[in-house]
């Protein structure tokens, strides 16, 4: 390719407990990056039905997934959401967020939809931020998004083929064949061009608020 846990019973007890009906609302989804020197790259927002899946862990990733995952453009990804016939709506983010800051976006839904977001990690081969399915709230709810990796470039933390910082702009984002499957990400190990004292991470890499908007901008 060129460049450029919420458990299924959890999710419908939550589900019982949101609103649960048709009728149509806006969301606001906040994430804060809560890394100290990663960038994530403009997030994708899908609000969507029970049983649909942006990402699965054990799983090959799709074309825009791994496009997503590894260079930060969500198009494709947006694109295969929005052929979906379980998906209600999907928002892209107005544009990066740094370490320490948030960004939010704003989306559609019914209130028996639930909320899934991806973005990457731009200082990685193929990691990316994921948020799994959670209920969209009456009110608000908060979420953790994790780090895992697409299994579709290996991690081999050279310049050529990472976009972030410290890499230069201009020094290429090649790929190659991964790992095969989405996992847990295990981090940064400081193996070429990456120090990992600097970029790697522990736990969870955002904060996401979800909150239901009443009147909409």
């Amino acid at each position: 390719m060129k460049k450029m846990a919420i458990s299924a019973l959890a999710a419908l007890m939550l589900a019982g407990s949101a609103h649960g009906d048709d009728s149509m609302g806006w969301y606001r989804v906040t994430i804060t990056n809560a890394s100290g020197h990663q960038i994530l790259t403009p997030p994708l927002v899908v609000a969507h039905k029970y049983g649909y899946h942006l990402f699965q862990v054990g799983q090959t990733a799709s074309f825009g997934l791994a496009t997503q995952a590894e260079t930060g453009n969500p198009s494709d990804l947006k694109a295969e959401a929005d052929a979906d016939a379980a998906v209600f709506n999907t928002a892209v983010g107005s544009g990066v967020i740094m370490p320490g800051q948030s960004l939010s976006i704003d989306i559609q839904a019914p209130g028996k939809a639930f909320i899934s977001a991806t973005a990457m990690l731009a200082t990685t081969n193929d990691g990316f931020m994921g948020l799994m399915p959670v209920p969209a709230p009456q009110h608000q709810t908060h979420a953790h998004g994790m780090v895992f990796d697409a299994g579709s470039e290996s991690n081999n933390e050279d310049c050529a083929y990472v976009p972030g910082p410290p890499c230069a702009m201009d020094s290429g984002n090649a790929s190659d064949d991964g790992e095969g499957i989405i996992t847990v990400h295990n981090g940064i190990h400081g193996i070429k061009d990456i120090p990992a004292m600097h970029y790697d991470w522990r736990g969870p890499i955002a904060l996401v608020t979800i909150n239901r908007m009443h009147g909409h901008d």
